[in-house]
């Protein structure tokens, strides 16, 4: 069956001259036929059933980090249901499999087999995922391949190919750009100006295309010159026409002069990641405030990028799996990056990437085939997605004030996102784009009133609400549970059930229970369930389409004093908001048990007196690990707070969002933590002692102010 394949001629944007807090862009799009399909009116009917945007430069796309293929293929409903015009995959050259990593390392340009599967596999992906309106996005690694270039193939095999290889014995960097084009990013570099080794790269690129990928990102590509630079690497790879873009970490090197017309001349063959931007968003709402600006690059106040040709995240594989090489983002909680996704990726006409995170921080525990987190089904993560599908483009206008955001939508709708918390909020009507009115956020269910200046409601527990008239897609269902596949050593867990597409889902459990549940309806799971065991949740549901979908959901129920565990008890203060600010002094982080405290367990916090939030503010060396003062938000299960210990850290403060409450300073090496009771210290298990500088036992971490 020969598919048929649209792709993108990008058109220039247009925009009106933003101030410091609002913006308005526009952007347009042609598609250009590649190929006839006698598949085409089944594709084109999936992708009107879901709503999708027909160009990857209107949409939002999902990146499957180190997924196998067939694993992609069987979320495809889920993933269409939740709104993704695009998926991302890790990439398919030869030479993968065990660390992550080592598919950065490739042998070749052809798609080999390695830990994510096999080309049949991969065009097995491509052809499912057009029957569903979704495209697909391979990674390609082509600065440089493995090692000194002598363990790769032949064509390209450094011992009779010295020419394709750059010569210089230095390392990239940042402050020079022949440096950063010509320098070693820990694999000799490939002399992207040889005509061959283009004609080669070309050739890998002509070959995905013809399995039915529709677009290519580039990993390193700022590490590859330009044709200013004598290079014509970019007119060539990306002449067959798919979709390019390229990532960009920073900045594009040579930072002692102006980069402004670098970024502008890479945009002209690629678009490219404003990731300065991601970091700054991720960390101004782990700080509890929306992002006052709304873009880095975009002209005409930054650097002159047209929005087409932006690509905007809230994380990458980068700021996670690369330990804290670059804007790491482990620290950051999954409602902190919804949050900053919900900014961002709302937008016109400028795609946004919303990453699957794998369930280990190290970057050396990451594994090649790993299916990551299925949090992307949550419904503040797939409304945001079906609300940039149905604006497609309508101008866009993004305000900020009193630490929250609005993106309205010229004729359309607006996504509202708190800073922190949820609750009532006035914002902006940007542009008077939103018609008047009254609306129901699509999160949550909440009322929302629009008049010609200001939108004003309640916002869901999420932060983040959609409103906009329609947009009730005939399509899938998805269902998600929130925790998702996690531990814990209560004696019960409280599970949030959600759906969308549908009215309502049906649940059972390996304990034996089973009902009907809607939106945001929570269940108790564990009671029968002994330590050491785990608990399964079913979920199922069907949509308009008629089609059901399923998903699973594990719970290892485990020894409260084999975790990383403390508890905080505010029956004292009933503080609204509960932080943890975690540091080193300094002095290590090693447990009394002779273990080192890493992101394996999680600082637990009893919750005694119906807390509202609970933060958390890491310390490295007396420098925050993780978000700056008063820290991070904690997760809320059925009967405590937790957050994960980031490797190193040592102390804590807990404190109520910097509203005047906090606790002294709290040593932390691993922890045994109290009784479930929260009355007495543990005796045994595999962490170490909480102290407030004192020995063991230490001190009840009775809430006190200081």
């Amino acid at each position: 069956m020969t598919l048929k394949r649209t792709m993108c001629a990008l058109l220039a944007a247009t925009m009106l001259v933003p101030t410091a807090v609002m913006a308005e862009t526009a952007a347009s799009a042609a598609e250009v036929d590649v190929e006839e399909s006698s598949a085409q009116v089944s594709a084109e009917a999936s992708k009107t059933d879901y709503g999708l945007a027909d160009n990857i430069v209107d949409g939002n796309f999902l990146h499957c980090f180190d997924w196998k293929y067939n694993d992609i293929r069987a979320e495809l409903p889920n993933i269409a249901a939740a709104g993704f015009t695009s998926i991302q995959t890790s990439p398919a050259q030869p030479n993968g499999t065990g660390t992550w990593w080592w598919l950065y390392q490739p042998t070749g340009f052809y798609v080999g087999t390695n830990g994510l599967g096999t080309k049949e596999e991969l065009s097995a992906l491509c052809s499912e995922a057009e029957s569903y309106g979704i495209k697909v996005i391979v990674d390609v690694v082509a600065n440089h391949l493995r090692g000194d270039g002598y363990e790769v193939e032949d064509r390209l095999n450094r011992s009779s190919h010295g020419d394709y290889w750059h010569n210089e014995n230095y390392d990239a960097s940042d402050g020079d750009r022949y440096a950063t084009t010509h320098g070693k990013i820990g694999m000799a570099d490939l002399n992207s100006e040889h005509s061959e080794v283009q004609n080669i790269v070309l050739g890998y690129t002509k070959e995905l295309q013809g399995m039915g990928v529709d677009g290519i990102r580039w990993d390193a590509a700022k590490h590859i010159g330009l044709p200013s630079e004598g290079c014509n690497f970019w007119k060539t790879v990306t002449s067959q026409g798919m979709y390019h873009y390229g990532e960009i970490l920073n900045n594009p090197g040579g930072t002692n002069g102006d980069v402004n017309p670098i970024w502008r001349e890479y945009a002209q063959y690629i678009a490219v990641t404003d990731s300065q931007y991601g970091m700054d968003t991720r960390n101004s709402y782990g700080g509890g405030k929306a992002m006052s600006g709304y873009g880095n690059l975009v002209s005409p106040t930054g650097a002159g990028v047209p929005e087409s040709k932006l690509v905007y995240w809230a994380e990458s594989h980068d700021n996670w799996s690369n330990n804290k090489d670059w804007g790491w983002s482990w620290w950051a909680s999954d409602n902190v990056i919804d949050r900053s996704y919900a900014a961002v990726a709302s937008r016109n006409g400028i795609p946004a990437l919303y990453f699957s995170r794998p369930s280990s921080t190290s970057k050396d525990d990451i594994q090649i085939g790993q299916k990551g987190s299925t949090h992307f089904t949550a419904p503040e993560v797939a409304e945001v997605n079906k609300f940039k599908n149905a604006m497609v483009g309508k101008k866009d206008y993004y305000s900020f004030s009193d630490g929250n955001c609005s993106i309205t939508r010229q004729g359309g709708g607006a996504v509202i996102v708190k800073g922190s918390g949820s609750g009532s909020v006035t914002v902006s009507n940007g542009g008077s784009y939103v018609p008047a009115g009254t609306y129901t956020d699509k999160v949550s269910g909440g009322t929302f009133t629009v008049t010609s200046t200001t939108i004003s409601g309640n916002v869901g527990e999420s932060g983040i609400a959609v409103i906009y008239e329609g947009g009730n897609i005939v399509g899938g269902a998805s269902v998600n549970a929130s925790p998702a596949d996690t531990s814990f050593t209560s004696s019960t867990l409280d599970v949030k059930l959600s759906v969308t597409g549908a009215s309502s889902g049906t649940y059972s459990t390996s304990e034996g229970k089973s009902g009907t549940f809607t939106n945001g309806q929570s269940i108790t799971i564990g009671s029968s369930t002994s330590v050491g065991k785990s608990v399964t949740v079913t979920l199922k549901a069907t949509g308009e389409d008629g089609k059901q979908v399923s998903k699973t959901f594990t719970y290892s129920k485990v020894d409260k004093n084999a975790v990383t565990t403390i508890y905080f008890d505010n029956s004292s203060y009933n503080w609204s908001n509960v932080y943890a600010y975690i540091y080193d002094d300094g002095t290590g982080g090693s447990s009394g048990d002779g273990g080192e405290n890493t992101n394996d367990g999680k600082l637990h916090f009893k919750d005694t007196a119906n807390w509202g939030t609970v933060y958390a503010y890491f310390f490295a060396n007396n420098q925050a690990v993780g978000a700056a003062w008063p820290g991070t938000a904690m997760t809320k299960g059925s009967s405590d707070y937790s957050i994960a210990v980031p490797s190193g850290a040592t102390h804590v403060v807990f404190n109520n969002n910097n509203q005047g409450k906090q606790t002294a300073d709290l040593a932390v090496s691993g922890v045994y933590g109290y009784t479930a009771d929260g009355s007495t210290y543990s005796s045994s298990g595999s962490g170490a002692t909480v102290t407030q500088n004192a020995a063991w036992p230490g001190v009840k971490m009775t809430a006190k102010d200081s």
